[in-house]
C-alpha cells in the first residue's frame, strides 16, 4: 500500500472511530487519546522528584491533531508502529520535574503538548514533536543498530554535551530552543536543544528527517559534522526498514505546512 492510499486508509478509520466515540480515535493500529487522567502516567512519574502533571487538550484542537497524527504515522510502515508503539497522548500541557514539557515518551507511548497555533504548536511543532519522541522509542528498541561511538566523534573535541539532566535542565533554562543554528552547525549540532544531550542530538535530526524545517538539508550538505550524524540516522533507520533511505527523507522537504 502506498504511502497515499494508506493516509486515505487511516482517514477512514479516523471516521469510523468517530462514530463511536467522540474524541478518541484508532490510526495505523495506534490508540490516539484526548482526554486526560493522571493513571495515563506511570506510576513512577507520579510520585518522587517527577511528579508528572497534566491538562487536557482543547477540544477544539482534536479535529487538527488527528490530521497532523495520520500525516506523522503514515511515514513509517504498519509493522514497525504496531511493534513499537501503542498509543499517542495529547494534552494541553504536561510538567516533569515541574518542568514544562512539548513531549515526552514511555516504552510504547507518546505524550504530546498542543496548546494551540497562537502559542506556537504549530502543524509542524506537533508533528516533529511526534517523530522526536518517536525516535527515542526506536533508540532504546534498536540502539545496537546505531554506531554512537561515531557519533559522538562527530562533535567538536571539545563542544560535548552540556546537561547532565538529559535535557530537563537545557528546558528549566531556557536552553532548549529547536530553532536550526548554524553556527552550533559547525560543532556538530543541528540546534540548541541537540547541545544537551545524546539522546537530544538525535531527536533533533530524526524530527527534521520526518518534517524539516526549511533550510535542514542546505545545512546538511554544508556542515560536514552534521551529514556525518545524518548519514548515521538513516543508516540506523535503513537497518530497520529497508525503504528508509536519503532520497525517501529527502522528498519530505516538498511537503506544504
Amino acid at each position: 500500500m502506498t504511502r497515499f492510499s494508506t493516509f486515505l486508509f487511516c482517514m477512514l478509520l479516523i471516521n469510523r472511530a468517530d462514530a463511536n466515540t467522540p474524541a478518541d480515535t484508532l490510526i495505523q493500529r495506534v490508540r490516539v487519546v484526548f482526554k486526560f487522567d493522571p493513571s495515563v502516567f506511570p506510576e513512577s512519574w507520579q510520585a518522587g522528584s517527577v511528579l508528572a502533571k497534566g491538562e487536557s487538550i482543547d477540544t477544539t484542537e482534536i479535529a487538527r491533531c488527528k490530521l497532523i497524527t495520520a500525516k506523522a504515522l503514515n511515514k513509517y510502515p504498519s509493522p514497525l508502529l504496531y511493534m513499537n508503539l501503542k498509543t499517542i497522548y495529547f494534552l494541553r500541557s504536561e510538567k516533569f520535574f515541574n518542568v514544562g514539557f512539548g513531549g515526552t515518551y514511555t516504552r510504547d507511548a507518546l505524550f504530546i503538548s498542543d496548546n494551540g497555533k497562537s502559542l506556537g504548536y504549530t502543524d509542524r511543532f506537533i508533528e516533529q514533536s511526534i517523530h522526536h519522541e518517536f525516535s527515542s522509542i526506536l533508540f532504546n528498541n534498536y540502539g545496537w543498530l546505531l554506531d554512537t561511538s561515531s557519533w559522538t566523534k562527530a562533535n567538536l573535541p571539545g563542544s560535548g554535551y552540556t546537561d547532565p539532566e538529559a535535557g530537563v535542565g537545557a528546558i528549566r533554562k531556557n536552553e532548549a530552543s529547536q530553532e536550526l543554528d548554524t553556527a552550533l552547525a559547525q560543532q556538530g549540532f543541528l540546534t540548541q536543544y541537540a547541545h544537551s544531550d545524546i539522546e537530544n542530538d538525535i531527536n533533533t535530526i530524526a524530527q527534521n528527517l520526518f518534517s524539516p524545517n526549511p533550510g535542514f538539508w542546505n545545512i546538511v550538505d554544508k556542515y560536514p559534522r552534521i551529514r556525518q550524524k545524518v548519514n548515521l540516522l538513516i543508516r540506523f533507520y535503513h537497518s530497520i526498514i529497508i525503504n528508509f533511505t536519503e532520497a525517501y527523507f529527502r522528498e519530505f522537504e516538498k511537503e506544504k505546512q
